[in-house]
């Protein structure tokens, strides 16, 4: 009876029992996975579009309501009507404008014609239909418009003057991609217009925005798409990625593992003795024949597997084979492992046969993994046309570029039995092919004009051109290879530039020079000429030319003097408009300011003082405005002055924590002033504008805190150039700052959103201008803030050491101490009737007599028989302003008695300059409008009495 396979015998007992089991588990399992798999990724499919199209939404209507509250802006208003004035100012609104966080965001204010008045980085032109539309529907039908295209984003508004459109503001992005970048994710979005074109995407590498969305293979992805207006989103997943939670399979196939372990068990128990005494005869007898090297065939009662026989039969002949192979083997593993090339050979199932020593070498320069290796090759050289393969190097970090051979193993009878695979390693010679490569694209591709010639063939003839010079010269390649650069000179060019290039050539010297050539058709233009030697073993052998038309470069020199005329032009224009607007806006200002002191010092109700209250606080606020849009105007045209006169810094600490401390405990806030001065208490600086850093931080930290406290500290500290560093904190528990706004905060017109504007109110330039006094006293501010704690602003500027010699200078007013009960005669030069007014109540202890111009004070102070002790002079009236009639009295037109008679300037103006204008007419005093009652007391006491004194003494 012939003996079974052992193969048979092992697998009729357990295998169709191990299949059934792990099939039906496996299939159950992999089921209920992939139900629960779908379902969650179609909700995050649906979460992703939905937040899409939110984004979309978001980012059309917060723009629209953004531009519509910017068309609303009186300043843009003004701009259409007031056209001559419009230059002045509305270029430095443009410049503010910033309403997104795309980078290349423009804008553009048009009339009601659709003419373009102004615009902000607006350089791309609009197609016909986009253009078209826009204008019908913002100019004509006076509606806000928006467009999301392949052309970009644009939204237009109307600028409404009496509810008709009479002119637009548009904002354009010229993608949707840079609206939408930095929103977060949950999955690869796509956003495309109805003909398919890409116009967001949140992989740019995977999907290229202006790319056709049909042209993208997303076999390998799971795609779900919605609508929105004329546009398609897509959220688009990797499959890998999208159904990696099937990974928890393995949990199931570590349950089927222990199956097939608890079942291997079974298997050796009723194999073992099945197996046991076949295999040991068998070792017996091998072990035996091994030692004899002879025996007797062996026979058994003992029933074997068929392959167990085979092996016996076959072994007597493997001993005879290995010892004649022994020795050519070993001769032919020297040829091998001297071999420069990679080898390995594999049977059919990949297993490595045989391998040389550079093969073992470079598999242990694979992480040592022989069999990866080669399972790596054979797969990737089955699926590649080509034969050079990458591998990594884990003794350098790089690639290396392999080109493997592969040829089949056969025996005898020219079956295949492997392959015989050889790689040579040509890193090196494929990284000096990509260095050529680059070098060639870079030099081709250069915008500067380059030419290579030969210095060493006869003629010097040009060897290479890039693509610039044949835009340069026009000619091509083909035309100019072979010829030599003389080629473009001719009659006008100069022929001491022509001997200084051959010189320098004979000389193997580089050069630089400017010379006439001509163009292929004819024209002139003039080079920049840049000639280069290049050495091989210390020989020249080529030159290098770089060259560029610099004939505009000739041509701009003669347009600077012109635009520097412009320039000087338009700063004084915007001096001009922006006195005029100091003193249109200070004079009403100071009217209403006037009244309401009057109506201060006079009986009220306790309601009608809370209400006098109430104007005066809008007042200053008003006034604040004013102050910071004239200070930051003044920035702008270079116009702030930095003073540097002495003062007292604790002094001036005190007198604004008393300035706030009314305020505060209005609002139930404590206000808390820490000093650290190391001191020094006298410093020389500017006074005001420290006060004014100081007084805007403190102001919006009121205006920004609803309870808790404001910690204000002030620190003194030498620094190495002699000066003091002068560092405050202003610390509160407000609403804080988001962290994303803090970097934005000191831009000009920048609150943290529109909705701080609307509950706080504010220009928005105050952080800006404290921002630019401390770079203009040479400091700095920055902030620190946690949205809902509160916000720590810092500040320092640099001061120097000063004395208490140095303060109360002579001229001021407060070391003046007036006579008590003294009534003055005072003229009132003024040509406005409620200032007038004002003027005589705050003086109406003293005798007063008004003038409406300078003609009438002349007049006056002629025809009086009287003598005034003060005269009060506004500086702008009709017929003769106040510095004619100030020089005109100095020049002794009143009288001789009038020469030296004290004069205060009033004025509306507070632009630089305006206080040296008024000392250079003569003035001995400078009263700002609006200014307060007692300022306006002391300063007529003091002079007054300073005059009588001068009289006295004569």
């Amino acid at each position: 009876m012939r003996a079974p396979p052992l193969r048979k015998l092992l697998l009729k007992s357990m295998l169709p029992r191990l299949a059934s089991v792990i099939l039906i588990i496996s299939i159950l399992l992999l089921g209920i996975t992939l139900y629960f798999v779908r379902l969650q990724v179609s909700d995050v499919q649906k979460q992703s579009l939905e937040g899409l199209q939110q984004d979309l939404s978001f980012i059309v209507s917060d723009t629209t309501r953004q531009l519509s509250d910017l068309a609303a802006n009186d300043i843009l208003i003004n701009s259409l009507v007031d056209i001559e004035q419009r230059d002045s100012y509305l270029p430095m609104f443009f410049r503010s404008l910033n309403l997104t966080q795309a980078n290349n965001v423009s804008f553009a204010l048009y009339d009601f014609s659709g003419k373009k008045l102004i615009d902000k980085n607006f350089d791309g032109t609009l197609p016909n239909n986009l253009q078209n539309a826009w204008q019908q529907e913002t100019l004509g039908a006076s509606q806000a418009y928006s467009s999301i295209s392949r052309y970009g984003v644009l939204i237009s508004v109307p600028v409404l003057l009496g509810g008709v459109a009479e002119g637009a503001l548009v904002m354009y992005v010229d993608s949707l991609q840079a609206l939408l970048a930095p929103y977060p994710r949950l999955t690869n979005q796509i956003v495309t217009d109805n003909t398919g074109t890409i116009l967001f995407s949140s992989d740019t590498e995977k999907f290229v925005p202006s790319s056709l969305f049909t042209d993208v293979d997303v076999e390998n992805f799971v795609v779900e798409m919605v609508p929105w207006e004329n546009l398609s989103l897509y959220s688009i997943k990797p499959s890998s990625e999208a159904y990696r939670s099937l990974y928890s399979l393995a949990i199931v196939l570590c349950v089927m593992i222990i199956g097939i372990l608890l079942v291997g068990l079974h298997i050796v128990r009723t194999t073992g003795l099945l197996a046991e005494n076949t295999l040991s005869n068998l070792y017996t007898d091998i072990e035996n024949r091994i030692n004899t090297k002879q025996g007797q065939p062996r026979t058994s009662s003992t029933l074997e597997a068929r392959e167990l026989v085979n092996i016996r039969e076959a072994f007597d002949k493997l001993l005879w084979d290995l010892t004649e192979v022994s020795v050519s083997n070993e001769q032919f593993s020297n040829v091998i492992d001297s071999m420069g090339d990679m080898l390995v050979v594999v049977d059919t199932a990949n297993a490595v046969i045989l391998s040389n020593r550079r093969f073992e070498a470079f598999c242990a320069d694979q992480y040592g993994e022989v069999e990866g290796t080669v399972k790596f090759v054979v797969n990737k050289l089955n699926n590649k046309s080509s034969d050079e393969l990458k591998h990594f190097s884990i003794q350098d970090g790089h690639e290396k570029q392999i080109r493997w051979g592969k040829t089949a193993l056969k025996d005898a009878n020219e079956n295949v039995r492997g392959s015989i695979f050889v790689g040579l390693d040509i890193t090196t010679q494929r990284s000096l092919e990509s260095h050529v490569q680059i070098l060639n694209h870079a030099m081709d591709e250069a915008t500067v004009s380059i030419v290579i010639s030969d210095v060493r063939r006869t003629g010097q003839p040009i060897i290479y051109t890039n693509h610039a010079f044949s835009e340069l010269t026009g000619y091509s390649r083909e035309e100019i290879i072979g010829k030599n650069c003389r080629l473009m000179q001719g009659e006008e060019t100069e022929q001491k530039n022509i001997a200084a290039l051959r010189q320098a050539i004979i000389d193997n010297r580089p050069i630089e020079t400017t010379i006439l050539n001509y163009r292929k058709d004819g024209s002139t233009f003039f080079n920049r000429l840049i000639l280069t030697p290049v050495k091989i073993d210390g020989v020249v052998t080529h030159y290098i030319g770089f060259q560029q038309d610099v004939t505009q470069q000739r041509q701009a020199e003669l347009y600077l003097q012109e635009a520097k005329q412009k320039a000087e032009e338009s700063a004084r224009l915007k001096s001009g408009f922006l006195a005029s607007m100091s003193h249109e806006i200070r004079t009403p200002i100071h009217g209403i300011s006037g009244v309401l002191q009057l109506m201060s010092d006079s009986p009220l109700s306790d309601e009608q003082k809370h209400y006098l209250s109430l104007a005066k606080f809008s007042i200053q606020g008003l006034l604040h405005i004013v102050n910071d849009i004239l200070d930051f105007s003044k920035i702008e045209a270079g116009q702030l002055q930095i003073e540097a006169q002495p003062f007292d810094i604790l002094e001036e600490l005190e007198s604004i924590q008393s300035q706030f401390a009314i305020l505060c405990q209005e609002k139930g806030l404590a206000l808390h002033f820490h000093f650290n001065l190391q001191g020094y208490h006298v410093v020389i600086g500017d006074a005001v504008r420290f006060r004014q850093i100081l007084s805007n931080l403190i102001g919006n930290a009121v205006k920004f805190t609803q309870n808790g406290a404001i910690d204000v500290t002030t620190s003194i500290e030498s620094v190495p150039d002699g000066n003091l560093r002068l560092v405050c904190n202003v610390q509160d528990t407000g609403i804080g700052i988001a962290d994303e706004k803090q970097s934005g905060i000191f831009n000009v017109f920048t609150q943290e959103d529109i909705s701080t504007t609307r509950q706080f109110g504010g220009t928005g330039l105050g952080l800006s201008i404290s921002k630019q006094l401390c770079e203009l006293m040479q400091g700095s501010i920055n902030v620190e803030s946690t949205k809902g704690e509160g916000s720590t602003f810092t500040f320092n500027i640099l001061l120097q050491e000063g004395d208490d010699s140095l303060l109360l200078p002579a001229h001021d007013t407060r070391a003046f101490k007036p006579t008590k009960g003294s009534k003055r005669k005072i003229l009132i030069v003024e040509d406005n009737d409620i200032n007038q007014i004002i003027v005589k109540q705050h003086l109406s202890h003293h005798t007063t007599l008004s003038a409406k111009s300078g003609i009438e004070a002349l007049q006056a102070l002629v025809k009086m028989k009287v003598t005034f002790d003060v005269i009060l002079m506004d500086c702008q009236m009709p017929d003769m302003d106040g510095f004619e009639a100030t020089r005109r009295i100095r020049a002794g037109d009143a009288g001789e008695r009038y020469v030296d008679i004290p004069i205060i300037a009033l004025t509306a103006n507070a632009m630089k300059g305006d206080r040296e204008v008024c000392e250079e007419a003569g003035m001995n005093d400078y009263l700002s409008k609006p200014f307060d009652a007692k300022d306006l007391l002391d300063k007529v006491q003091y002079w007054a009495e300073r005059s009588k004194e001068a009289l006295d003494s004569q």
